[in-house]
């Protein structure tokens, strides 16, 4: 009897001690896979860093009128007296407003397309004017790139268009 005893004593013990060891097995795995997805999030983020070095390194201070002008040439366009700085990379600011105008120009009126510019705040803000489309995905994408927004609203009340809302460089401009 006691030999049995001890035999099964020991049979318990060795499926505790298993049961230990795999334990602390799965959890040596689970440090392990912490440990790489850390030394890879760290690296994702000297990377996205590193690109965020290099697109402000690219970025200049624009007067967004003229960027409006060059993008917009026969369309009647009223834009604030002063300056309207943004602080963007300069080739991703026209390629969003050549985007914005090939989207918005097929919808405009007759008489043509309606653009009119502001200064609101700390903010550059452009709308196209009865174009009643919603904006497409990456044109959104690009003025979020640039800490922006598009979006479809209306301008004084009047019918839907398209308004681009831009950080001005510097904060607000005094009037």
């Amino acid at each position: 009897m006691q030999t049995g005893n001890l035999g099964l004593g020991l049979v318990i013990a060795s499926v505790i001690g298993l049961g230990f060891a795999g334990v602390f097995g799965l959890m040596g795995s689970l440090l392990v896979a912490n440990l790489r997805d850390g030394a890879r999030a760290r690296e994702a983020a000297a990377r996205a860093r590193d690109e965020a070095l290099q697109r402000l390194g690219r970025s200049g201070v624009h007067d967004l009128r003229a960027l409006l002008g060059a993008a917009l040439p026969r369309a009647a366009i009223e834009l604030p007296p002063q300056a309207v700085p943004v602080l963007a990379v300069e080739s991703e600011l026209r390629e969003l407003l050549a985007q914005i105008a090939a989207q918005a120009l097929p919808a405009a009126p007759r008489d043509g397309l309606r653009v009119h510019a502001r200064i609101e705040g700390a903010q550059a803000v452009v709308h196209w004017r009865d174009v009643g489309a919603a904006p497409a995905r990456a044109c959104e994408r690009i003025a979020a790139s640039l800490g922006g927004r598009l979006y479809a609203a209306s301008h004084a009340g009047g019918p839907l268009g398209l308004t681009l809302r831009l950080p001005l460089h510097g904060g607000p401009v005094p009037g």
